[in-house]
């Protein structure tokens, strides 16, 4: 058994910027980050973007530390360790080599990982996933083997990335989806006729109210089957069929779950000494004033800082209003806030979608809580700063769709 001072499940944004931080205040506390993937940390983001899948940039540009950093801060890293079991009565936590960690403070940054698509041929040698930097390794062997068909299922930011990539490539592409139209709920029908009049463009076919339920082959994927009986030939699928929060292994530990790990505005947990940070923190939003999950780099990152600070004896509130942007062909894709299709909810729409620039400004008791933009990006900055501002709205709906109105009036004054 090993014990240490701050254990850190997870090695990825979340979590090794809780490492980083907790090193810059303690210097003698033992830090011992685990984590199921093989590697150190890499820039998750950059995976799907055509710089990388199409070896225009080197992998090698995704590093984020080196091996020497975990190093020279005394920063522990146990790769491959998937943490199985947590006792919180003798504060023990089991990992899947059987070792057992005592610990004095414990962060669970687990994240994310993909959805089972439990269908027959899901394995078929031409199934790709993109999650890691494994599956990514696997995409771009694969770009360069003179494919000609590919069928991506799922609607995300994701999805809208890769079918630019497969498009440069010249690879022929299908995209199947449960939704009635692309990106739903996420963005508004208006706003996804945008996305989908570009993939159109491109030759894209879509295929909406529609699943695959079997991936046909020997060994390589040839082809897949819809559940209205059609039968399409192709030598690639792309499963992104979402992904789900390990929870699992934490139910016996009696800690509060629900659609993840919950917690209060500090990142606290229901357990004694366990923070939580992440993809995988379902907390206590003061902006928002709702209990949320926002799986995005940018809040994994300052939550990490976050989680590492309170668990240092600090009461630092968490309350970024993060957002996070999506390219694909020529637009870009922008969610702040909270977008989640809720009721007690009102949608303003902003923008004209003929010129290609339209987004949704979502409103509840009158404030700003979030907001999808499509090539609307300078919009951004002054939309975050009237979800932080709480801002009293409900007089200026009239100006809020308004494309031409400058949403930055709206602040209060400092």
């Amino acid at each position: 058994m090993q014990s240490v001072t701050y254990l850190i499940v997870g090695g990825g944004i979340a979590g090794t910027t809780a490492a980083e931080e907790l090193r810059k205040r303690d210097k003698e506390g033992s830090i011992t980050i685990l984590t199921d993937e093989a590697h150190r940390l890499y820039s998750r983001v950059l995976l799907s973007k055509p710089s990388i899948l199409t070896g225009e940039k080197s992998v090698d540009t995704i590093w984020m530390k080196s091996p020497e950093w975990y190093k020279t801060n005394n920063i522990t890293l146990l790769t491959s360790q998937r943490a199985v079991a947590l006792d919180a009565g003798t504060k023990m936590l089991t990992v899947s080599n059987g070792e057992i960690f005592h610990y004095d403070k414990l962060l669970l940054a687990t994240g994310t990982h993909n959805r089972a698509w439990g269908i027959p041929g899901a394995d078929l040698d031409g199934v790709f996933y993109l999650r890691t930097l494994d599956h990514a390794m696997k995409i771009i062997a694969d770009l360069n083997q003179q494919n000609k068909h590919a069928v991506i299922v799922g609607s995300s930011c994701v999805t809208y990335e890769v079918a630019d990539v497969l498009y440069s490539k010249g690879i022929k592409i299908t995209e199947v989806m449960r939704e009635a139209y692309f990106w739903e709920p996420s963005i508004s029908r208006e706003e996804s006729g945008i996305v989908e009049d570009r993939l159109l463009e491109r030759g894209v076919t879509i295929m909406r109210n529609m699943e695959i339920v079997k991936v046909l082959g020997d060994k390589k994927v040839e082809g897949v089957i819809l559940k209205d009986g059609t039968h399409l030939e192709c030598d690639m699928v792309f499963a992104f069929i979402g992904t789900e929060i390990p929870t699992e292994w934490l139910i016996s530990s009696g800690i509060a779950l629900d659609r993840g790990i919950l917690a209060n505005e500090y990142l606290e947990t229901s357990l004694p000494d366990v923070w939580v940070a992440g993809d995988t923190a379902r907390y206590k939003d003061m902006t928002l004033d709702d209990s949320v999950v926002m799986g995005n780099w940018m809040n994994a990152q300052k939550q990490g800082k976050t989680a590492a600070a309170n668990m240092l004896g600090d009461r630092s509130c968490y309350d970024l209003v993060s957002f996070h942007l999506s390219h694909g062909f020529e637009d870009t894709i922008a969610f702040a806030g909270d977008g989640r299709m809720k009721e007690n909810r009102e949608y303003i729409m902003r923008g004209n979608a003929k010129e290609r620039k339209l987004g949704r400004i979502i409103l509840r008791g009158g404030r700003v809580i979030g907001a999808s933009m499509i090539n609307r990006t300078l919009e951004l900055a002054p939309i975050v700063s009237l979800i932080a501002a709480r801002a009293d709205v409900s007089t200026k709906k009239a100006e809020l769709a308004d494309p031409n109105f400058d949403l930055k009036s709206l602040l209060p004054a400092e």
